[in-house]
């Protein structure tokens, strides 16, 4: 008899241990995944083929608005980062991932609370329940200690905890994209106004000089001089230049209102906005292996970066609901049958436990096999966003470096032309003093110095939103400091 007993001892602990190896459900095979896209090459379109830009260590900075030296500029970025709106949905969403990845955390500690328990209970039947049979019963378990430990065998709290600061990082990112979209557009914003109502004024004079020769061919043609065609012609010129002046106001009050709202503030605060030239003094130089840098400075590519890596937890969790699951549960607390027993003296009864309770997966009905497709899938997507990011982050970088330097020979060969129309003016001047050409001739010359400086500001404002544009292609010194799996 005892041997059959120790034998059943020892058969006991071998079961439990059998089932505990073998009692999960059958996981499926991997299949194929998408991979992660190598960084595409940029060499040949880094070279600009004249002395090329300096390469330097780090660029831009945080504070990239700073390098255009306008001090209305840095209060309208200071106060939209401030106050705007969206930078603040932004920074909740940061919040909430970061509660989250806490939640997570502590998912790997012990935890320890109390409980009570009210019951009634009645015994029908005296045959079965004796003495407590026909009787009704109010008890108590009270336990002040429970004690729980999940045994994290498998890595799956681990990998639901990295999960969750993959997607904490990433809403980081995501902050970050925020605040640089903001800037960039404050900045593109700000210099167009600049520029519209710069324009705006040299329309006001251009108005000016027109009135002037329609004057003069009106004097002529009442003097017999001259038919009615020059008055006809320069009355078309004088209402075209006054409809360009009017849009230019218009489009200066409208980007006014925009700049406001991005600023997170009303429309009157608009009109506050003091306008006063920008520049940027020298070239601006790239960082030092941007084709690789470009991973760690581009926040949208890290937030795709950091979704991939959270996407991957996802599927470790998913993969570990298919093995035997395990918890170490303690209890320490009081018994009683009635309530007056917890006062009586010995009349509550002492209890304690503790030990392992393991949950096997053996059949699900599909559902551990959908929750793994559904992981791996959204894997797949995750990787598939990232490249997609990548390649579109290439060709930006690509197409801003473009623009740039085609700004660059436009506003040389721009700043050109305005010398050879001052040069003419001064000459037209020069002959209608000496007496050698008419007023006409003067107020030509007059009105194409001030076309060519209209057309040097739209150059200017052009040339400092590709910068604007470059800064943003470029990450506008975001640094992905948090490391992060890259390809």
């Amino acid at each position: 008899m005892m041997n059959r007993i120790n034998h059943r001892k020892c058969i006991l602990p071998l079961l439990a241990s059998t089932l505990l190896m073998n009692g999960c459900a059958w996981l499926p095979q991997e299949g194929v995944r998408e991979k992660l896209m190598a960084m595409p090459g940029m060499a040949q379109t880094l070279t600009s083929g004249q002395d090329a830009e300096k390469w330097v260590q780090a660029w831009p900075g945080a504070q990239w608005w700073k390098e255009f030296h306008n001090p209305e500029l840095d209060r309208l970025v200071s106060t939209a980062l401030q106050g705007s709106p969206t930078l603040k949905a932004a920074s909740a969403r940061v919040g909430q991932a970061q509660a989250m990845a806490d939640y997570q955390a502590a998912e790997l500690l012990p935890s320890i609370g109390a409980n009570a328990d009210f019951h009634t209970r009645h015994f029908s039947g005296k045959d079965f329940y004796g003495p407590a049979g026909d009787h009704t019963f109010t008890g108590a378990y009270i336990d002040p200690f429970i004690f729980r430990y999940h045994l994290d065998l498998w890595g799956k709290d681990k990998a639901a905890l990295e999960s969750a600061v993959g997607k904490e990082r990433a809403q980081v990112a995501e902050l970050a994209v925020a605040r640089l979209l903001l800037g960039t557009s404050l900045a593109r914003g700000y210099f167009r106004l600049c520029a519209a109502e710069e324009e705006a004024k040299l329309s006001q004079t251009l108005i000016a000089n027109a009135g002037r020769q329609l004057r003069l061919a009106r004097q002529r043609f009442d003097s017999g001089l001259d038919s009615l065609d020059p008055v006809y012609a320069n009355e078309q010129k004088l209402e075209a230049l006054r409809q360009r002046e009017a849009s230019l106001q218009a489009e200066a009050q409208i980007l006014r209102n925009r700049l406001a709202a991005l600023a997170g503030q009303g429309a009157d605060w608009g009109k506050t906005i003091a306008v006063s030239p920008a520049r940027y003094e020298g070239q601006f130089p790239l960082p030092k292996n941007l084709a690789l840098g470009l991973l760690a400075h581009r926040p949208d590519v890290a937030a795709a970066l950091w979704r991939v890596e959270a996407a991957a937890q996802t599927v470790k969790v998913a993969k570990t609901h298919f093995y035997p699951d395990v918890n170490l549960v303690g209890f320490t607390g009081l018994r009683s049958l009635n309530l007056k027993d917890l006062v009586a003296s010995q009349g509550a009864s002492a209890a304690y436990s503790i030990g392992p309770t393991i949950t096997l997966p053996i059949f699900e009905g599909g559902r551990l096999e959908a929750g793994l497709a559904n992981g791996q899938a959204g894997y797949d997507s995750a990787v598939a966003s990232y490249n997609s990011t990548l390649l579109a982050a290439v060709q930006q970088v690509a197409d801003a470096l473009a623009r740039w330097r085609e700004s660059q020979h436009h506003d040389e060969a721009q700043e050109s032309a305005v010398h050879a129309a001052q040069e003419h003016a001064k000459l037209a001047a020069t002959r209608y003093q000496a007496g050698l050409s008419s007023r006409d001739g003067e107020l030509d010359a007059d009105a194409g110095l001030l076309e060519q400086r209209l057309k040097l500001s739209q150059l200017e404002a052009g040339h400092l939103q590709s910068a604007v544009g470059l800064i943003e292609a470029l990450g506008g010194g975001y640094e992905n400091r948090a490391g992060g799996k890259q390809p």
